[in-house]
Order: C-alpha cells, then sequence, then structure tokens
C-alpha cells in the first residue's frame, strides 16, 4: 500500500489522496502510505484538501523542502474555510512535510484566519511537520479528539494553536512571526482531560514581540 507522488505535482498529491481516501474508508483498512519527493505541491486557492480514509501516512522526504501550500482567496478567511488540509479521519500519520497557508495575513482587512490543518480525526502523529501561518495555523477541531506532535514547529502572531481536545507537544518548536504582540494558544478544554499539554518544548520569537 505505497504509493509514490509526482515531484512537485499537485495534482498528483490529490488524485493520489482521492484514490486512498477510498481503499482506506474502512475503520480497520491496512495502513496506506502516500511519499511526496521534495518539492513545492501547489495547490492554488483550493482550501480543504480532504483526509478521509483512515489509518493513513503521508510522508515527505525531508521537512524544509516538502511543502505543501494553498493559498485562500482573501474573501474566503475564516477558521473554517481556509485550511490547506482538512483531516476527518482515523490514525492520520504525517511526517517531514510543511503545511503552508499563504493567505495574504498583512492584508486581509479581516481577521486573517488561515488554517494549515484542521483536524476533525483523532489520533494524528505529527513527527517533523512544520506549519507555516499567522492565525490559527493549527486547528484540533474534535473536543473527544486526541492528537501528538514530536519535533514539529508551528509557526503563527494570534492564537495559532488552538481548537479542542488532548494534544500533546514533544519537543517541538513555537515560532513567533513579526507582529503586534503575540497569542500562542486558544485551547476549548470543555470535555476534555489534559487540554493542550507542551513539554519540553522552545518559544521563538524577535525583541520587539510581546
Amino acid at each position: 500500500n505505497w504509493y509514490t507522488v509526482k515531484t512537485g505535482n499537485a495534482q498528483s498529491f490529490i488524485t493520489t489522496l482521492e484514490t486512498v481516501n477510498a481503499a482506506n474508508a474502512a475503520a480497520d483498512a491496512p495502513r496506506s502510505y502516500i511519499f511526496l519527493p521534495n518539492g513545492t505541491y501547489d495547490l492554488g486557492d483550493k482550501c480543504l484538501t480532504l483526509i478521509s480514509g483512515n489509518n493513513i501516512s503521508i510522508i515527505g522526504e525531508s521537512m524544509d523542502n516538502t511543502i505543501i501550500v494553498n493559498k485562500p482567496a482573501i474573501e474566503n478567511e475564516g477558521i473554517g474555510t481556509t485550511a490547506t488540509l482538512l483531516n476527518q479521519s482515523n490514525n492520520l500519520y504525517l511526517q517531514d512535510i510543511t503545511l503552508k497557508d499563504a493567505l495574504d495575513y498583512y492584508k486581509t482587512g479581516a481577521a486573517g484566519r488561515a488554517v494549515c490543518l484542521q483536524d476533525r480525526g483523532t489520533k494524528t502523529i505529527c513527527k517533523n511537520v512544520k506549519m507555516l501561518s499567522y492565525q490559527d495555523t493549527y486547528y484540533s477541531n474534535n473536543n473527544k479528539g486526541q492528537y501528538y506532535f514530536e519535533g514539529s514547529d508551528i509557526h503563527g502572531i494570534v492564537d495559532f494553536i488552538c481548537g479542542g481536545g488532548d494534544a500533546f507537544f514533544n519537543k517541538c518548536t513555537l515560532t513567533l512571526e513579526p507582529g503586534k504582540g503575540s497569542y500562542i494558544t486558544a485551547p476549548y478544554t470543555d470535555g476534555t482531560k489534559y487540554g493542550y499539554v507542551f513539554d519540553g518544548c522552545k518559544i521563538v520569537g524577535s525583541a520587539t514581540d510581546s
């Protein structure tokens, strides 16, 4: 169950993902692996590229050089509408990739909510995953969800790690982009056991950030 995407070809990625979603519709489907070589997979203004199959691994060649990016239209701005990827599956595994939401945060004239990963699934693992945006970069949109991050780097300015469920961040970097002061998390903890837990993480920012 191994699929290799054409280098830098966004349509190849989308087509492969659709194939694997269908093949892994069952909860107990055997794990499928999607490999992305180094390159930029530009989804254009397409948002909410769907991961619905269960037990899927999406693995890049390297965190910094395997990039999945979208640029939502400004009129599409919103926490529920802009995500680069929308996960609705169980047991998703992401490794060695960058997710980038390229909505022009400084020119939106609105809140500038631009999500890299909206996760409505559970038991998601992100290892060596970089997320590049400004507001609502990572959105755990399942109050009963369980999520694990390791060695990842999440960027933003406002509430850039937000949502519900229990999420454990192990040795991750939280990178503050230049702005008028930064707000890192906005967790919704009603009904959760732990909420957001950060262990061995570091916060990186400029001297002008508060």
